[in-house]
């Protein structure tokens, strides 16, 4: 009797546990996540608040989070030499895009720290948005997975901000005339698009670019939504996870690309870093769709 109460108890325990089992099964067949942020750290000569202080929290927020691509604005040449010894010179990232187009510029403002023990860079181009601003640019760079040889593009962008009008403008009409470039560039790769847009989802621009693109918000894409507040609150200001006035700081992806979680990162003395907060997406690639080979 025993026995056959014990058998009917792990009969019901296994039926329970069915549908469980199989979504993780499922999950698996997706592949691994990758994670993608987007930072603006804060140019010290724009913001005059020195990299000092700062770099160290930034690198702390890097390597806590541990994202496999991390899409960083405004990153001039003293973040480029605070970050190397910290981040570069230690193995942990590598740099992509870091080389600026412009002459008189040695560093791209708009560049990427990406991780070599999960991802090899196949192909880098940095992109001018606006011929007169050396730091308004679309870079991209084609990475592969080395886990099992999945291809995909992440572009970076930092468009001028809306106080600035007719640079606005042009910064995004040039930005939606370079998106197609990348498209024809990259075929068929599922592409993720990162970056500072300076473009809060109530401004116009903001589904006109996902439209031109054929790109959705990772936010609104994601499984698990741990905090999607804004994303600029000025230097030195608390950020207040009940707003959502200045999302201007995104992640969209293509399709063939699934969301699992996403979050604004908050804590970490991320007012002490910079204006900006960080964001972050888990993504997987969703096997036969368009753009998620």
């Amino acid at each position: 009797m025993k026995k056959r109460f014990l058998s009917a108890c792990l009969l019901v325990l296994i039926v329970m546990l069915a549908p469980a089992l199989c979504a993780a099964e499922s999950d698996d067949t997706l592949g691994p996540d990758l994670r993608i942020m987007s930072f603006n750290i804060m140019h010290p000569d724009w913001s005059r608040v020195p990299v000092k202080g700062r770099d160290e929290i930034v690198s702390e927020i890097l390597r806590s989070y541990h994202p496999d691509v991390a899409a960083l604005q405004e990153a001039g040449a003293k973040w480029h030499k605070a970050l190397k010894p910290l981040l570069v010179d230690t193995g942990l990232y590598a740099q992509a895009c870091r080389q600026c187009n412009a002459e008189g510029f040695i560093y791209c403002c708009t560049t990427f720290l990406y991780d070599p023990a999960s991802l090899r860079l196949v192909e880098e181009t940095v992109l001018d948005l606006d011929p007169g601003d050396a730091a308004r640019v679309l870079s991209a760079a084609e990475f592969e997975r080395i886990s099992d040889g999945a291809r995909f593009v992440v572009a970076n962008t930092h468009p001028a901000p809306r106080e600035q009008p007719e640079d606005h403008q042009r910064n995004m009409a040039g930005l939606m005339a370079l998106i197609s470039d990348l498209r024809e560039r990259w075929p068929g790769l599922p592409l993720i698009m990162a970056g500072d847009f300076n473009t809060p989802e109530q401004d116009g621009y903001y589904p006109e670019l996902m439209e031109k693109a054929g790109v959705r918000d990772a936010k609104y894409e994601a499984d698990t939504l741990v905090c999607g507040c804004s994303t600029f609150f000025g230097w030195g200001a608390a950020p207040d996870p009940g707003s959502a006035d200045l999302c201007v700081d995104h992640i969209f992806v293509s399709p063939g690309v699934g969301v699992r979680r996403f979050e604004a990162v908050l804590g970490r003395d991320i007012e002490r870093a910079s204006d900006h907060i960080p964001i972050i997406a888990d993504i997987y690639f969703i096997p036969d769709q368009p753009d998620g080979r």
